[in-house]
């Protein structure tokens, strides 16, 4: 089975994560119990907001939700939510 690699940096570490095409990256960190701030997982609370590199086709765009909660301006920033990003690619997340 095809995985895809995240790697997610912290203040003092960085992980590596190993996820199915499709696999929410919001549940991804939530279970390799990495320190992903979260409420709602719907967009709504904006607690799982953080700043990514995605490589073209690594994640659709920014989603309705997304535009609507952040923002072009912290959306062309790299900001993006968690729990809207479903990893389609190799991707770097900084918490």
């Amino acid at each position: 089975m095809e995985t895809i690699r995240i790697t997610v940096v912290t203040s003092d570490s960085v992980e590596e994560l190993q996820v199915s095409p499709g696999a929410n990256l919001l549940m991804a960190m939530v279970q390799a119990k990495l320190p992903a701030a979260f409420m709602c997982t719907t967009g709504k609370c904006t607690a799982c907001r953080v700043r990514m590199d995605i490589p073209s086709g690594s994640a659709a765009p920014a989603s309705e939700t997304e535009r609507y909660r952040l923002g072009s301006e912290q959306i062309d920033l790299g900001y993006r939510l968690a729990c809207q990003v479903y990893v389609q690619g190799p991707l770097t997340v900084y918490l």
